[in-house]
């Protein structure tokens, strides 16, 4: 029988309190995101254990299964959901709302690891911004347990001898995919179900091989190690690990392998066990669902309510806050539904009536693009959407496999969101007028010689009178500017990164009167960025699109003169800001020939 370890419970505080920090921003845990495999392994050990018992006693269904998954999940989910909906339009400009209405739509299905993976990436900066970022996590487990039931009595037919096995091949199998992937695609990674199963399907085999007893049949001390060794490979995670690691692949062994090795030796009665079983530690472990759930919006709703960063002080505040609410809701949501006051037939159908209300009302924030005519500053035209992504696309018009050899100059754009800003600047200011102007997201960054441009980006880079490098950061530019010029490229300009504060959303909760005058502070790791970029670069080939914005105290504007908002997530501009940024960059030495094409 699988009997209850206070010592589980424990571990799981040990693992939600670093996300919360690493989310927090506070520097104790770079790393504090592992928390979330520590626990993958939790839930795969547990429900497989609970799996294998009702097996065995002849009472196992797949209702039965997943009426615990709703009693466990919905309830306090969508208690969370509901709260968001009245602050979001209070706090969000159109962008991030519209991508807010998307996430509801894709918590709703337990699908936002999938929409993140289209979307954006867990470490970019607009995470920061996202209320339901971390539901992410909830949508991987449960498209696991829409399948793991049903492989689990498959592989278990013949008995469960061979199980263990088989679940540990198909937790390698995963592995090596992961490991691929970190590297191939690493936002996939990181968010899809096939590179995280293996964490889930580790804790899953260390079910089997326990079978519901306490620990391995070996010496208390050398349990009492492995358990010790086990807390250091966790703790050490929480550590070492930060944004740049490579997880799920190869280093997120350390918290898996930690994790199982506590799981399969800690004894709540000694040790790191009776140290894990502590009554707070137990108590946080119990909320730790819903502190989970209420922490994130918390500190994003905080965050796009200030014009800079909160101080960790307001951090703090919102830890706390998060944590009365968590104890809140376990006490009357959590526990009242999972103790069954409610039927299954009703506990079904308020769940699918949840969603569905849910995702409709995620999916209008989403048709109205955000309700943008909330913001006159936005100029936002009539027809929204339509007009809008015809202006964000506008760029793509231009893409082509050879100049048009209408003897006008040949102009060769390359990048990516950055480089069509380039153009809609231009474009605005109809400084394209009098060039052959073709658009390119395909030219390789990081070149080591001629032969890794594609021969028919070749042919276009050989015979461009000006090359505009315009992506948003390299780090391999005086290499690339090398090769190109080698291939026999005209004029080669890089623009510089660009940068319009922190948060737009706080700055629009400005008193009118300040908003247009109000100017913003450039992030610092996008100003190091461009200053390393102007010193490795020579002056005839570097536009510093900064240093041509900010003021002495190094601020940029947020506005134009006549009121209009430049940017709405701080780093690629309205239409409006790229008129007005057209006319400011345009007048650099480098790129007057440009601007003067139009009047030849």
């Amino acid at each position: 029988m699988l009997t209850y370890r206070p010592d589980i419970d424990g571990l799981r505080a040990v693992a939600v309190v670093p996300v919360i920090f690493f989310h927090a921003a506070f520097p104790l845990f770079p790393g504090g995101y592992a928390g979330v495999d520590v626990f993958f392994v939790i839930s795969g050990y547990l429900i497989t254990g609970i799996i294998l018992r009702e097996r065995a006693q002849g009472r196992f269904s797949l209702p039965g299964f997943y009426e615990r998954r709703v009693r466990r999940i919905f309830p306090a989910l969508f208690l969370v959901l509901a709260a968001t909906l009245p602050l979001a339009p209070a706090l969000m400009l159109p962008d991030d709302l519209e991508n807010y209405g998307q996430s509801l739509v894709a918590t709703s299905l337990f699908a936002n690891n999938v929409l993140l993976t289209l979307t954006s990436g867990y470490f970019a900066l607009a995470a920061e911004f996202k209320p339901l970022l971390h539901t992410w996590s909830l949508g991987l487990e449960e498209q696991f347990y829409l399948v793991f039931p049903l492989l689990l009595m498959v592989l278990a037919r013949p008995g469960t001898r061979y199980l263990p096995a088989a679940l540990a091949a198909l937790a390698a199998a995963s592995l090596g995919w992961a490991q691929w992937q970190v590297a191939a695609n690493p936002v996939a990674a990181y968010f899809g179900l096939l590179a995280r199963g293996w964490e889930l399907l580790s804790g899953a085999a260390l079910a089997c091989v326990l079978q519901g007893r306490p620990a391995p049949a070996l010496p208390g001390r050398v349990r009492e190690a492995g358990a010790a060794v086990g807390l250091l490979l966790l703790v050490g995670a929480f550590i070492t690990l930060d944004r740049t690691s490579a997880v799920p692949g190869v280093p997120a062994l350390a918290p898996v392998a930690g994790t199982l090795m506590i799981i399969a030796f800690a004894d709540p009665a000694k040790g790191v066990g009776r140290a894990l079983a502590w009554r707070p530690l137990v108590g946080v472990g119990l909320v730790s669902y819903s502190l989970y759930l209420w922490h994130q919006p918390l500190f994003a709703f905080a965050r796009l309510y200030s014009v800079e960063e909160p101080p960790a002080a307001v951090y703090a505040a919102m830890i706390a806050l998060a944590s009365v609410l968590a104890i809140a809701t376990w006490k009357f949501v959590e526990l009242p539904v999972r103790r069954g006051r409610i039927g299954r037939t009703a506990l079904f159908g308020l769940a699918f009536a949840a969603s569905l209300v849910t995702a409709g009302i995620g999916y209008w924030i989403h048709v109205r693009s955000g309700f943008p005519e909330r913001w006159n500053e936005l100029a936002v035209p009539e027809g929204g959407r339509r007009l809008n992504a015809a202006y964000n696309e506008r760029a793509y018009a231009f893409q082509a496999d050879r100049f048009a050899d209408t003897g006008a100059q040949k102009v060769l754009v390359s990048g990516h969101s950055f480089a069509r800003d380039f153009i809609n600047a231009g474009v605005e200011n109809g400084y394209f007028a009098g060039s052959d102007l073709v658009y390119s997201n395909e030219l390789p960054e990081c070149l080591d010689s001629a032969a890794d441009i594609p021969p028919r980006l070749r042919a276009l880079v050989a015979r461009a009178d000006y090359l505009i490098f315009a992506s948003r950061a390299s780090t391999c530019l005086a290499q690339d500017l090398r090769v190109v010029r080698s291939v026999g490229a005209g004029h080669v300009v890089v623009v510089g990164t660009k940068n319009f504060g922190w948060n737009m959303n706080g700055v629009m909760r400005l008193p009118p009167h300040e908003r247009k005058g109000y100017r913003a502070r450039v992030l610092q790791d996008v100003r190091l960025y461009n200053e390393q970029v102007a010193r490795e670069l020579p002056p005839d080939v570097f536009v510093d699109v900064l240093g041509m914005l900010q003021d002495g105290n190094g601020r940029v504007p947020v506005f134009t003169p006549d009121g209009k908002f430049i940017s709405q997530d701080g780093s690629h501009l309205t239409r409006p800001g790229a008129a007005f940024v057209g006319k400011v960059i345009f007048e650099h030495p480098l790129l007057r020939g440009l601007k003067g094409a139009a009047d030849k």
